[in-house]
Order: structure tokens, then C-alpha cells, then sequence
């Protein structure tokens, strides 16, 4: 295949990968300036049978109408192109340059909680979006997400095997209603079966979270023999938070699975990062669950449960976003109103001071805050208050300095405002 031409456009010049529905090369675009590469993909039946080649058929369409419709999310690779040549189904795709996460996640090199928390929140902001298409990938594992060199972003990649759920219920209910598809320890129950489901997805990014946090592949996790449930707790030690949130993602049966990823995201973004290490584990006395650790939270507790009198309400944070432009504004009225009246001032400087000592109030209320906007905020807004207010008190000289350095904080203010908001996308 080395040096073919292909579609008369695509030529292949290295080999990524080979597998039992596939191969993936790296080729290039004979027809762009600078012939760019990309990844072209070969789906090829296992035989010849006419029942082989409608599933090959089947899988080649699932995955160009789906890579059509997600191929404009940043961190999902974009279709550029797909064609049938010699009975041989080609995917054109974006080249993503990178490293795949297993050459990050290493066996008996345990990531921290942080990277874990980051990681799950990258992995399932992108789950959410493919989801919402009504698609499940189906094939979730370190190898299959890739860690982006410009900007150290997870691109989830290999939609080979995605499944449309409004196609789930097969025409004849002889059939099996799916092809089962994935990869052995990263795969639920009902997802062996052949019965997928978009949770299904959620226990494998619970299984690769898992994976990091032990240093062990799934292979060399245990499961209750009665329950089914992996067996893991007793491999590290971790916030009792965390374990819940990954305990419910890997619960063996569906049903009581977290169902969406927006779900497990809400219950991610509460934690607090870095999160504080956790108790020492308690021993376990259930009989039920040979070699398992209990810690100080129950495994089928709810989060929101949990955290529900420090969760900031809903406008809590777009006011704050707004109220941390108040320096600027400040800054604004010295140099424009500098000769009104003091009364005006003086009002500014209590409205400032009145700010920083509610933000103060704020993060001690509710914990979340201290990661989104930082305690110098509340600094700058007292201290531009305290200078309002005695601004009388000084010389003209003194009142050009009060001046500066306003301005220097509406400068500060502003920036980090942009900054924080670019951050939190």
C-alpha cells in the first residue's frame, strides 16, 4: 500500500496501524499546495460474505455522516474527504500531531488527583458534545485519545466504531441489535453484550480515570464475583469525593450509572482543585466485597447531596464576572469627575470597599470560588476604596499617585478578567 495513489489525490506514505476491521495510514494530498498530510483510513471487510460487507458498508457510512457532523468540534478530528475504491471503503481525516495517553499513563506510574480531574474534564466536555448527536463511540481508551502538541488538549479519535441510537432497534428482531465492538476492560456489561448504551462510553473514561490514578491496566483489576463491580478503592488513596464520582461511573448496571456526561461534569466542577488528600482508609467489613476499602463517604452517595449548601447559586458567577470590571470603572471616574464632588468619591470608595470584603465572604461560603476569581481581586477593590474614601486627605501630588495607581489596578482587573474567562471555556 506504501506509495499508492489513491482516489487519484491520496498518497499513502507511512503506516499507522492495522486491526481486524482496518488500517490506518498517513498520506498525503497530492492535489494542496505543499501536499499536507492527513490520516486515510481503510475499513476492510474480514471476508468476502455478502453479511460481511453490508456490516463493512454499514460501519463506512455510520462513520462519514458522523465524522460530517462532528468534525467541527475542536478536539474531534475534521472528515475531509471519503470515497469507495475497488471495493474498499477510505476515510480521509485531519491529522491530529501528537501522543496518544497511553504513552502518558504508564504501568506503576500513578497520576495525582489533579491530573485525573483535568483529564476528565477535557475528555468529558468532548463525550458531551458527541452525545448530543445521539451517537456512542463505543471504543474509548488511552490509545484513541490523543494529547495535541499545540495546545495539550485530549482529541478524541477512531469513530470506526460509533453507533447511532436512533438505529439501535434492529428491522428484524431475530437479529442481534448491534455489532458488539470495543475493547476488552474498557467495555461494560451491556456494551458486550452488543447493547451499548451512551453511559456505555462514560464507564470506559471511568475505567481510563481509573487506570491513571492505580497505575494497573483494567486487565489486572479484580471484579466482585457477586456484583460485578471492578475492584480498585484498595489501590489508592484518594478524596472520598473522587472515589464516589468514579465508583458511579463504573457501576457495573446501567441503570445505575451516571446517565449523561453533563451529569458527571456538574459533579466534577465541584470538587476543588488540588484536592485536599484524603483520610486514611478505613478497613473494609463488608463480606460482599473481598479486598475493597471504605472510606468516609458512602459509594452511592450523591454529590449534589453532598455539596449542596456550598453551591453557588446559578447568576453567582456571571455577576461576579461583571462586578470585577468595577476598578476599571473606578479608574474612569477619577480622571473624568476628578474636580465633582466629593460625596460622589466618597460613594465609589464604600461601593469598592463594600466588594472586596463581599468577595471575601463569598469564597469562604462557598469554596468553588476560590479557583474561579482569586482573592487579589478582593484586594484591589478594597484597597481603590479606602483611597476613595480618604482621598481628601492628600495633596494635589498625592491624588495624581492615587490616580496611577487606579489605573494600574483597572489594568490588572481587566486583563485577568479576559484571562480567566479564555481559561474557563
Amino acid at each position: 500500500m506504501l506509495g499508492k495513489l489513491l482516489d487519484g489525490r491520496y498518497q499513502v506514505v507511512q503506516i499507522l496501524s492495522s486491526g481486524g476491521f482496518g488500517e490506518t495510514y498517513i498520506s498525503q494530498d497530492t492535489r494542496r499546495p505543499g501536499n499536507p498530510k492527513c490520516v486515510l483510513k481503510l475499513l476492510k471487510p474480514a471476508s468476502s460474505d455478502t453479511q460481511y460487507l453490508q456490516i463493512a458498508r454499514r460501519l463506512f457510512n455510520s462513520e462519514a455522516e458522523i465524522l460530517e457532523q462532528l468534525g467541527n468540534h475542536d478536539q474531534i478530528p475534521r472528515l475531509l474527504a471519503y470515497f469507495e475504491e475497488e471495493q474498499q471503503f477510505f476515510l480521509v481525516q485531519e491529522l491530529i500531531v501528537g501522543r496518544p495517553l497511553s504513552h502518558y499513563i504508564r504501568p506503576n506510574e500513578p497520576w495525582s488527583e489533579t491530573q485525573v480531574i483535568q483529564m476528565l474534564r477535557d475528555i468529558l466536555q468532548v463525550l458531551d458534545f458527541v452525545h448530543s448527536f445521539g451517537v456512542i463511540h463505543r471504543d474509548i481508551k488511552p490509545d484513541n485519545l490523543i494529547k495535541r502538541d499545540a495546545d495539550a488538549k485530549l482529541v478524541l479519535i477512531d469513530f470506526g466504531a460509533v453507533k447511532q441510537m436512533r438505529t439501535q432497534v434492529a428491522v428484524n428482531s431475530q437479529m442481534p441489535a448491534t455489532v458488539a465492538i470495543g475493547t476488552p476492560g474498557y467495555m461494560s456489561a451491556e456494551q458486550a453484550q452488543g447493547r451499548p448504551r451512551q453511559n456505555s462510553d462514560i464507564y470506559a473514561i471511568g475505567i481510563v480515570a481509573i487506570q491513571a490514578l492505580t497505575g494497573l491496566l483494567p486487565t489486572q483489576l479484580t471484579e466482585n464475583p457477586e456484583t460485578g463491580e471492578v475492584i480498585w478503592q484498595d489501590k489508592v488513596q484518594i478524596s472520598p469525593r473522587l472515589q464516589a464520582i468514579l465508583e458511579k461511573m463504573v457501576r457495573y448496571h446501567f441503570t445505575t450509572r451516571y446517565q449523561t456526561a453533563n451529569e458527571v461534569l456538574r459533579d466534577i466542577e465541584q470538587l476543588t482543585v488540588p484536592v485536599a488528600p484524603t483520610q486514611p482508609v478505613i478497613p473494609n467489613n463488608n463480606p460482599r466485597v473481598p479486598g475493597a476499602t471504605v472510606q468516609q463517604i458512602s459509594v452511592g452517595t450523591n454529590m449534589e447531596d453532598i455539596q449542596r449548601t456550598s453551591k453557588p447559586p446559578s447568576w453567582l458567577a456571571p455577576t461576579l464576572s461583571t462586578v470585577r470590571y468595577v476598578p476599571f470603572a473606578g479608574a474612569v471616574v477619577v480622571f473624568l469627575f476628578k474636580d465633582a464632588a466629593d460625596t460622589l468619591v466618597i460613594l465609589l470608595g464604600v461601593v469598592l470597599i463594600a466588594a472586596g470584603v463581599g468577595l471575601f465572604l463569598l469564597r469562604s461560603i462557598y469554596s468553588r470560588l476560590a479557583r474561579d476569581y482569586d482573592a487579589v481581586f478582593a484586594v484591589v477593590f478594597s484597597l481603590c476604596g479606602i483611597l476613595f474614601v480618604f482621598q481628601d486627605k492628600y495633596t494635589t501630588q498625592e491624588i495624581q499617585t492615587v490616580e496611577y495607581l487606579l489605573s494600574a489596578a483597572a489594568i490588572f482587573s481587566a486583563s485577568n478578567s479576559i484571562l480567566l474567562r479564555l481559561k474557563l471555556k
